[in-house]
């Protein structure tokens, strides 16, 4: 804040004040067809009892229409040609003109429309570089793919509170959330319903969602609606679907749920992380139809009804890997968590072809039929930084003058700081998600994620023709498992070979079987003490001696650690096994890339341990990579860049039906790229 005057900038927290003062453009105008849509663990550590807030509001949360029990007709926020959405809700003052020529055929559906071209000799990137970005030159005709940012939602907390409510009274293949407590509590009297909350962790969304997070609006609605329908609340539960990471703090919990429901139910005791590591805590329920045994969380045993708040960031998440996932003891988790399930996964973004996916919807199953689930989900939009900072996710080359000021001062700056400074900038307040939200459903879990899943993914597909020879990624630090941590070797090959790589859908990945990837990221050889402390014994014990062929063989030695495992037991890092997850994630991609070069890797220790070739620029590595590529018979490899963010998924075309089968199955040989029997 202050004036809008000009400021020298000397560190990255300088340049995010200068970004303060300078008035970037007009805020978004949401659309009016958008504005009128919006009426629409049992653990071994319990999270804040008793705690003092630091500023509480101890009323009711608010409701946007009084009494829930008026019925609304919902609609989603985005996709005006989706069979939901009626035509008659869209003005005609807010109809398109017609693309102007060479334009993205739906160019205002987006902030900033995809685009893939060809990169011009000398052209500039703006790229993420762990806890830094850095701005650096790809060689002349690059293929570079920028997956856009789509159109904000609708962000008011009034408005989204109004499409949970409508959501919530108009689910899918249920019943209206208060008809079903209601017949509860016919059935059972209001002290003897077990209802139980749950929600995803702070892995979820990134960066973290400013206040109110959209998993707190929603059990605010959905605890409102038990307590008004005569639940004690001696009988609710709130747990967070942890499974193996790090228990969430009391700070956190407070962020996730709100002050009014953390102050109500932590002083009763009802506040808790999945312990899924500890026996006590859980019980088998059951088995798959291919004989996967069952063992969730003690506490969704026992309950009548779950009601699971989703807070959907990728494909990947949602549906049953919500409470399939984060509610499961470990000894289920081994049955999906594993390489050989992992190498079978034809991409962790498209659920349909992954057998991660396979086994977890099984699992699912069976806790669906023990235990009444009544799952919300939720799409945000791509509106993940403040405003300050959203030049973060612009094509350089489409950025202003201020803009390109900006990431030059902060590129130039962030070099000198030191680690931990870093690491409060892209984790501390400044950098907070200004998340929108696309849609909410209600309902049956399945019915309610296939439509998550078709929001997910609209206008985030972008279609790519032919796949690269080389891969450029540039991971940040903003992830799933580093938050407020400092990246390390294990991650970094998880993010850029696992997360990074399966941004696809349809089969074809981005990149060709047997070629080469290019990791810009500093790749520091920095483990957090203790969240990370088992990471770097697995790396090092498990990962470095073995290989990705062998590391699992030292798995249970680490699971049954009882001394790492009290990291996690105390909330201060994930359970000792986690770490072998992380690197499994990787497994599709380490078997399928040929190479990895990575471009900024002052310390060759984990690069080493990895394998990687190090490289000082980009123009180096992928010179390097082509020349490898070539002494493997590829006469005129091909480089693309990949930029993300923003996040999206890359839909590849290949040049006939024989060879997209080929890719589509699976049936490669390893490194090699031809089809067996070739």
């Amino acid at each position: 804040a202050g004036s809008r005057g000009t400021a020298a900038a000397i560190t990255m927290g300088a340049a995010i004040t200068m970004g303060a003062r300078v008035r970037l453009g007009p805020a978004p105008d949401f659309p009016r067809a958008a504005r009128r849509t919006a009426v629409r663990r049992a653990t071994s550590m319990t999270i804040g009892r008793y705690a003092r807030p630091e500023s509480s509001n101890h009323s009711p949360p608010p409701s946007s229409r009084g009494s829930s029990r008026r019925r609304t007709c919902g609609v989603r926020t985005r996709g005006a040609h989706h069979p939901r959405v009626h035509a008659a809700s869209i003005a005609a003052d807010d109809t398109p003109d017609a693309p102007a020529p060479g334009a993205h055929p739906r160019v205002h559906r987006y902030e900033h429309p995809p685009e893939t071209y060809r990169s011009a000799p000398g052209e500039k990137f703006l790229m993420q570089f762990g806890e830094s970005m850095r701005i650096e030159e790809l060689p002349a005709g690059t293929r570079v793919v920028y997956p856009g940012v789509r159109k904000n939602a609708p962000s008011s907390p009034k408005a989204m509170r109004a499409m949970v409510e409508s959501a919530l009274d108009d689910p899918v293949g249920q019943p209206p959330l208060r008809e079903k407590i209601r017949a509860l509590v016919a059935a059972k009297g209001s002290t003897g319903v077990k209802i139980l909350f749950a929600f995803d962790d702070v892995s979820l969304p990134l960066p973290p969602m400013r206040s109110p997070d959209i998993r707190r609006v929603i059990m605010e609605e959905c605890e409102r609606r038990c307590i008004e329908e005569g639940v004690d609340p001696r009988c609710i539960k709130f747990v967070c679907s942890i499974a193996l990471h790090r228990f969430i703090r009391p700070d956190e919990f407070r962020h996730i749920c709100g002050d009014y429901l953390y102050d109500k139910y932590s002083k009763l005791g009802a506040t808790s992380n999945y312990n899924a590591v500890d026996e006590e805590h859980s019980v088998v329920i059951g088995r798959t139809e291919l004989d996967e045994e069952v063992k969730v969380c003690k506490d969704f045993a026992e309950a009548d009804m779950l009601i699971y708040a989703n807070c959907n960031y990728v494909a990947m998440d949602g549906g049953y890997k919500s409470y399939a996932t984060g509610l499961v003891h470990y000894t289920t988790l081994r049955y999906n968590h594993d390489s050989e399930t992992l190498k079978k996964t034809r991409s962790l973004m498209d659920p349909a072809r992954s057998s991660l996916h396979a086994s977890i919807i099984r699992i699912g199953k069976v806790m669906q039929k023990h235990t009444d689930v009544f799952h919300v989900e939720t799409v945000l939009d791509d509106n993940r930084f403040p405003f300050y900072l959203r030049w973060v996710q612009i094509l350089f080359r489409r950025m202003n003058w201020i803009q390109k000021a900006m990431a030059r001062i902060s590129c130039f700056f962030l070099r000198f700081l030191p680690n931990w400074l870093r690491l409060w900038i892209f984790w501390g307040p400044l950098v907070r998600g200004q998340f929108g939200l696309v849609q909410c459903v209600a309902g049956e879990t399945e019915a309610v994620h296939a439509r998550t899943l078709e929001a997910n993914y609209e206008d985030a597909v972008v279609d790519v023709d032919g796949q690269a020879d080389v891969l450029i990624l540039a991971p940040t630090c903003i992830g799933p498992y580093t938050k407020d941590t400092y990246l390390n070797p294990l991650l970094v090959n998880t993010y850029a070979l696992g997360y990074y790589y399966n941004m696809y859908v349809e089969g074809i990945p981005l990149l060709r079987q047997g070629g080469a990837m290019i990791v810009v990221n500093p790749v520091p050889y920095q483990w957090t003490e203790p969240t990370h402390t088992a990471y770097k014994a697995i790396f090092e014990e498990a990962v470095a001696p073995l290989g990705p062929e062998r590391f699992e063989e030292q798995q249970e030695r680490f699971a049954t650690d009882e001394a790492l495992n009290d990291i996690y037991r105390e909330g201060l890092g994930p359970a000792a096994v986690h770490g072998f997850y992380m690197y499994t994630w990787a497994a599709h991609g380490m078997e399928k890339v040929g190479k990895v070069f990575v471009v900024g890797a002052d310390d060759a220790r984990g690069p080493d341990v990895l394998g990687w070739e190090r490289h000082d620029s980009v123009v180096s590595a992928v010179r390097a990579a082509k020349e490898w590529l070539r002494g493997r018979g590829t006469k005129e490899p091909d480089a693309t860049f990949w930029q993300c963010p923003p996040v999206g998924y890359a839909r590849v075309s290949v040049g006939s039906e024989e060879e997209r089968a080929a890719i589509v199955a699976g049936n490669v040989c390893k490194k090699t790229g031809r089809p067996r029997g070739f």
